[in-house]
């Protein structure tokens, strides 16, 4: 292991931004990435399940969850491994946050305070620009200004990420901390001013009592074996769908080929045939491959929402998986 833990584990990241005694940390952290007009006061951690309203509805569970003295709240969330549909969970997660604003009584006039939302990415959501760090609100947009600025966005994509330490602005010196940090032995001096001195003291392993390493070494395994897993089941499925695909996009293809040659003429027949054919039998390789993604995390025990989130698979689709096993 290196000198520091790696914050985009579940347990480095909690460690150094969710604590009590990384409040600092936090504080500027938000103020920097957000790009707030004036430093935090004070931050209280709320706690990071929040219940749902009735037992039909989805709970909503963050990394960090916090509100400063003058009411904003702040949502700080981590990922790792690669989640499907990253910006509806965003939005989702945030509306946790504004609903339970809403006070009893005919007299509330809906006066909602600030709520952020940071999400903090190993992969890529936009791989056509070289944009790290998005700062997203609601627009006009015919006159292209901000419509509502109590709901802000932030996604940081660390995968984009490669500015040398004598180019960071600000906001970089988090995004480059939380990439580079377990690869460094010493702290840059771009980074020897506080709170950045004390996120590196709190992350150093050494410091760690054996309760702590132990739950940092096992949520280091845990994303260790659930990208190896993701990447094995997703090299399965991809081959063994497009391999069933190209088999039956072919056959399709040149079945409709036929029948539409006797019209059009054969050439474009087959050609309209083919492309179609071929369509239709990649889709459904894909939901194959699909298919079988969710039987190998089924078999590792995988949470269902996880294999609905990686699958795109209903839970009737995985509960006749798990009959079938």
């Amino acid at each position: 292991m290196g000198r520091y833990i790696d914050p985009r584990t579940d347990f480095g990241f909690k460690r150094i931004f969710g604590q009590e005694d990384s409040k600092d940390i936090l504080k500027q952290f938000l103020f920097d990435v957000l790009a707030l007009p004036h430093p935090i006061a004070e931050l209280s951690y709320i706690p990071v399940e929040q219940l749902p309203a009735s037992p039909e509805d989805r709970r909503g569970i963050y990394d960090v969850y916090c509100v400063d003295a003058i009411g904003r709240r702040f949502i700080v969330e981590m990922q790792q491994g690669h989640q499907i549909n990253i910006k509806e969970r965003a939005l989702y997660y945030s509306t946790f946050t504004v609903t339970y604003q809403a006070q009893k009584g005919a007299d509330w006039q809906f006066n909602l305070l600030p709520v952020y939302c940071i999400a903090v990415l190993d992969f890529l959501i936009m791989d056509n620009d070289k944009q790290y760090l998005r700062r997203i609100q609601l627009m006009d947009t015919q006159t292209k200004t901000i419509f509502y600025d109590k709901l802000t966005f932030v996604f940081i994509e660390l995968l984009k990420f490669d500015r040398a330490l004598d180019q960071l602005n600000s906001a970089d010196k988090w995004v480059y901390l939380l990439k580079y940090m377990p690869e460094l032995q010493n702290i840059p001096a771009e980074l020897a001013g506080e709170p950045f001195t004390k996120a590196f003291s709190i992350a150093e392993e050494a410091a760690l009592s054996s309760e702590e390493r132990w739950l940092y070494e096992g949520s280091l395994k845990q994303a260790r074996v659930f990208n190896a897993q993701l990447t094995a089941a997703r090299e399965t499925g991809l081959k063994e769908g497009h391999e069933e695909g190209l088999k039956e996009g072919l056959e399709e293809g040149l079945k409709e080929g036929r029948e539409k040659g006797l019209e059009e003429g054969l050439k474009e027949g087959l050609e309209e045939g083919l492309k179609e054919g071929l369509k239709e039998g990649l889709e459904e390789g894909r939901r194959k491959r699909n298919f079988e993604i969710a039987r190998i995390m089924i078999a590792q025990s995988f949470d269902t929402k996880a294999i609905m989130v990686v699958t795109e698979l209903s839970e009737a689709d995985l509960s006749t998986l798990v009959e079938q096993r």
